[in-house]
């Protein structure tokens, strides 16, 4: 299927059709196979392969808390993006510490969205570790992962919305009283790999998030990329076959998906450059953060002084050195305030 273009400057836009023509929704009943563990569970827990590197507590409990309360289908994610599992704990860990340092300041909660991100994993860690300093919706189209969000959750502090991030807007954010810790937009907000389902055009679907935003948030971005050089990406595809994916998936499973949903997949990847152009037509300030594989995770914001305030309480990149690819800590591209 070829991408679907958005072009939300034209009053006629539906975001409604958007999603129904995306592979998010051809690949419906692979996604429902996957959370709820009827294909492709991982045949052991996710572990990390170099908890002995790990001398961060606040890492380490972040770490521990997804690995144990995480559904079927973010276990399946760990068990197959190398290095995933502790990047989104060093991310949490330090977004705990600005939340602690600025909640009390700012005298409100601090906020976090993670679009179309499984059952929440990964933001309802977070919101345990922030005690009260932060407060997560969590999105995703994939009806499975609800009971799990439900089975984990603390109501109080984390919202959960059944649909595709692009159903959901700043106009109802302001509206709907369910959103009503978020009206203001967000501080925070994490994609989970999600782009690449809805088609290749990043500089619209930034727009999307960016207009979600508070006008100093900062955006994660993590996606797999395309590559320039054909044969650089698939050497790194077969690097994560055989040292991560093998570890908890069969030689059958593997090709089962590589042929059921990864081509599909690939249509909507699009290369680091890519990417940075798109960010910098909204963002003024991007750094790649963190590479594993032709899996990249890229933070974005319009302040660098919040953007500033994130990188130093970042501790240092956790990569198992065969998946690490790329310069990673660094800025992407040039600012336009520069």
């Amino acid at each position: 299927m070829m991408s679907h273009s958005v072009d939300e400057s034209d009053p006629a836009y539906d975001y409604v059709n958007y999603v129904n023509a995306s592979s998010m929704s051809a690949l419906v009943d692979e996604f429902d196979d996957l959370a709820t563990g009827r294909a492709q569970r991982p045949r052991r827990r996710v572990h990390s392969t170099i908890r002995n590197r790990i001398d961060d507590h606040a890492v380490l409990e972040h770490l521990d808390h997804m690995v144990k309360n995480s559904g079927p289908l973010f276990q399946h994610f760990l068990a197959s993006v190398p290095g995933i599992l502790e990047e989104m704990s060093r991310v949490g860990a330090a977004l705990n510490r600005l939340a602690r340092s600025r909640a009390p300041r700012e005298k409100r909660a601090l906020t976090f969205y993670e679009g179309d991100a499984f059952d929440g994993t990964n933001g309802r860690a977070l919101v345990e570790a922030a005690q009260g300093a932060v407060v997560s919706l969590t999105s995703s189209p994939n009806k499975a992962n609800e009971p799990w969000f439900y089975r984990f959750a603390d109501p109080r502090l984390s919202q959960y919305f059944p649909e595709s991030l692009f159903l959901l807007s700043s106009e109802e954010l302001k509206s709907d009283h369910y959103f009503g810790s978020f009206s203001e937009g967000f501080d925070f907000f994490y994609e989970t790999a999600a782009f690449q389902f809805y088609g290749t055009d990043r500089k619209a679907q930034v727009g999307h998030v960016a207009e979600l935003l508070r006008a100093d948030g900062i955006a994660f971005f993590l996606e797999k990329f395309d590559h320039e050089d054909s044969t650089e990406y698939e050497v790194r595809e077969d690097v994560k076959d055989r040292l991560h994916k093998s570890l908890y998936f069969s030689s059958e499973e593997i090709e089962w998906k590589r042929e059921a949903m990864l081509a599909r997949m690939s249509e909507g990847q699009v290369t680091l450059a890519e990417m940075s152009e798109a960010l910098h037509t909204h963002f003024g300030h991007v750094h790649l953060l963190w590479n594993g594989g032709n899996f990249c995770e890229v933070v974005a914001s319009d302040s660098k002084e919040r953007l500033s305030e994130f990188l130093e309480v970042l501790g240092p990149p956790l990569i198992p050195d065969e998946f690490c690819r790329e310069s990673v800590m660094r800025p992407l591209g040039q600012s336009r305030y520069t």
